[in-house]
């Protein structure tokens, strides 16, 4: 799924309960990997729900999961905006600045706004490692 899909969904969207629904909607996109996937994939601490992160720029592999479905929505969301953005872009990568845009941001927990910056982190210090 292209970003650009992303956006124009969320723009039909008038309210949380909608843009809610469409997070749910996108989480089914997200493979659900084997337990063995899940062993080797780095997990983040400190969000709200068990959440697994695993970001290399060259060559471009991405492996994200969660055990809740709003936030495999959001990962959707992310997996769309880091296989579009070249290194340079992803050097200032703004997950805060996206989820903004799409008008999700002040819906989600503090804990859960914290997985989403330990995912920005990871995406910019390999970035900036190339």
């Amino acid at each position: 799924m292209q970003l650009a899909d992303i956006y124009a969904q969320f723009a039909r969207c008038k309210f949380w309960e909608e843009r809610y629904r469409l997070l749910i909607q996108l989480s089914r996109r997200l493979p659900v990997p084997s337990a063995d996937e899940l062993a080797q994939w780095q997990q983040i601490h400190g969000c709200e729900s068990r959440l697994w992160f695993e970001f290399s720029l060259t060559p471009r592999q991405i492996h994200a999961y969660s055990d809740a479905r709003l936030m495999q929505g959001l990962l959707v969301i992310i997996l769309a905006a880091l296989t579009e953005q070249t290194a340079a872009q992803l050097q200032q990568f703004d997950l805060h600045a996206l989820f903004d845009e799409l008008q999700i941001t002040r819906h989600l927990t503090a804990t859960r706004l914290n997985g989403l910056a330990q995912i920005q982190a990871k995406v910019r210090a390999e970035a900036l490692s190339r």
